[in-house]
């Protein structure tokens, strides 16, 4: 199994959190432990990328976050 990289992982998160989802439910689906999910969520929210909804707590993908998804995407399928 390939290693993902940290724009790969970001990009994952991203694209699950099109839909707001709960932080259990992000870290199961991109297999990441607790402590790391907790790393990438918080660098996430301070670039603009996630945001919180409160009442369940739920993370969403911001239109800046859904933009960097649309371009990492364009990049995967030129390479």
């Amino acid at each position: 199994m390939k290693r993902r990289n940290r724009l790969q992982i970001m990009a994952e998160i991203l694209s699950l959190c099109k839909r707001p989802q709960a932080k259990t439910k992000v870290m199961y689906s991109v297999s990441l432990s607790w402590k790391v999910l907790v790393k990438y969520l918080s660098y996430l929210q301070s670039q603009g990328l996630l945001e919180v909804h409160n009442s369940p707590i739920k993370y969403a993908t911001t239109p800046k976050g859904l933009s960097f998804v649309g371009k990492w995407t364009e990049l995967a399928e030129l390479i």
